[in-house]
């Protein structure tokens, strides 16, 4: 039953993205509508499907298991998407960001069908500091893949400026400055989410012989995370006595770190999956 409505929502955001696409070659302000409501028609039925599995499990969806971890965080940026849309129908520019957000939802979706169901058991008076953990880095983590897109996004706007191209009819970009503002507060964002999701990360790591699945210093993922968690606190200053810097610099940079982040989490997710290195984030 639920991947039949895993299908419902993951057909629903590709439909949506097909209709962006066909913008490309038809710059038809229906399309976009069509592409909202195919969007939201999936956000509904991601929802209706994350409540049912909660309620099953007795458990928030971010505690469930690594599957409902992942759907709750790709619901997150698809609702962010959704909001910044509709607030800003009246202004130019928002029309191309489905173009950028869509196809890395359904990437979300689809790998989330690849992670186990199997509902996670752990101590009693955990719940909290888990619930803390899982929510801080979901955010976190929903902050970096935003602000890796924005960064894109400025990049191509400032290349289109200074080549004084035209872009493709029905693609359009917000201005350079909303791009400089959004990459900013994307930072301001993850960084603050990502360090709370260490520190609760440790305390769970603590108090794991509390635990039935215990949490480990060695784990691959806890490792790497710190690793990137430090790369990140370095931008951060970085971008906080930054204000001589070009806004293709920042976001060129943001672009490499936070690329360098997705890409070295999803590596280090790959080679457990080879080695079978035991890890309990994955």
């Amino acid at each position: 039953m639920y991947q039949v409505h895993l299908f419902c929502f993951l057909a629903s955001y590709s439909a949506a993205f097909v209709l962006e696409l066909s913008r490309l070659w038809q710059s038809k302000k229906w399309l976009h509508w069509m592409s909202i409501v195919a969007t939201i028609a999936g956000l509904t039925a991601q929802t209706w499907y994350l409540v049912a599995r909660s309620a099953e499990s007795q458990l928030p969806p971010l505690l469930a298991s690594y599957h409902d971890w992942l759907l709750v965080s790709a619901w997150l940026l698809i609702t962010g998407y959704l909001l910044y849309v509709i607030l800003n129908l009246k202004k130019a520019g928002s029309e191309s960001l489905g173009l950028f957000i869509l196809p890395v939802a359904l990437l979300m979706v689809i790998g989330s069908s690849q992670l186990t169901t199997h509902v996670k058991s752990f101590a009693e008076g955990q719940q909290v500091v888990r619930m803390l953990h899982a929510s801080s880095l979901s955010i976190g983590i929903v902050g970096v893949l935003i602000g890796f897109l924005i960064s894109l996004m400025y990049l191509i706007q400032h290349r289109r400026l200074k080549k004084k191209h035209t872009l493709h009819r029905g693609f359009t970009l917000p201005p350079l400055s909303s791009l400089a503002k959004y990459n900013r507060w994307m930072v301001m964002l993850s960084m603050p989410m990502l360090t709370i999701g260490l520190i609760t990360g440790f305390v769970l790591i603590a108090n794991s012989d509390k635990a039935e699945n215990a949490f480990s210093w060695q784990d691959p993922i806890v490792i790497g995370f710190t690793v990137i968690w430090l790369a990140m606190v370095v931008l951060f200053g970085w971008l906080l006595k930054s204000h001589s810097h070009s806004g293709r610099e920042i976001a060129l940079l943001n672009a490499w770190a936070f690329g360098f982040l997705i890409v070295t989490l999803l590596g280090l997710q790959f080679i457990v999956m080879l080695t079978g290195i035991p890890t309990q984030h994955g």
